[in-house]
């Protein structure tokens, strides 16, 4: 609790007014689930309250892609956010792309959710050449994209692998959501910020403090 009031204080300073809570949800390595978090959410909501922090919280989750998710779905063991209802979820970050993809993004979309893909700049098997056409397939299947912004220039549009990797994305408009990657009160713990005078490019202030703790 002290740590989550901790990473509240450091985003509020900055001015942030809304966050989004992105616990994983990873079966066998972050066994959390929906009522569990809603739970603990609760507790942080309260503790937030009684110390009078000016900022507005909301619940989601980190959803892991593997056999599982499809089920998950179907059985509304998700978490989704915003006035989109976005389901964030993440894949392995090999070339090859994972198995039940796209089985994953027709699912959330046919059950009224919004795929959010997140961090897509990690997928190695969106960056290579074919990855374009994963990506408009995924995105004709409803999904959007989210990305992160970092301390230096990991995630710096146009620098690097993955700067130049989101060059691209912005040139197509296909950057949806930003997030923090947030996971510890700290600006370089899990670093949540490109520098103000190395920001350009990135117009969205969505902010996802993560703790992977059930």
């Amino acid at each position: 609790m002290d740590e989550s009031l901790d990473i509240l204080r450091l985003l509020v300073a900055e001015g942030v007014r809304t966050v989004v809570a992105t616990p994983h949800i990873y079966p066998g390595k972050f066994d959390n689930e929906p009522d569990a978090l809603r739970y603990r959410f609760d507790a942080l909501e309260a503790a937030r309250a009684a110390i009078g922090l000016a900022v507005s919280l909301e619940l989601g989750a980190e959803h892991w892609l593997d056999a599982s998710l499809v089920g998950r779905i179907a059985a509304r063991r998700v978490l989704s956010f915003g006035p989109e209802r976005y389901v964030l979820f993440e894949t392995s970050t090999g070339p090859d792309i994972p198995a039940s993809l796209y089985d994953a993004v027709h699912a959330l979309s046919d059950a009224g959710f919004t795929p959010l893909l997140a961090h897509v700049e990690r997928y190695a098997y969106l960056r290579k050449e074919s990855g374009e056409e994963v990506m408009a397939d995924l995105r004709a299947a409803g999904a959007r994209f989210q990305v992160n912004r970092t301390v230096g220039e990991l995630n710096l549009p146009g620098h690097g692998v993955r700067g130049r990797f989101l060059a691209r994305l912005l040139e197509r408009g296909w950057v949806d959501e930003v997030g923090s990657d947030l996971h510890r009160p700290t600006a370089r713990g899990r670093p949540h910020a490109i520098p103000r005078s190395g920001a350009a490019g990135f117009h969205q202030t969505t902010r996802k403090p993560t703790d992977p703790s059930p």
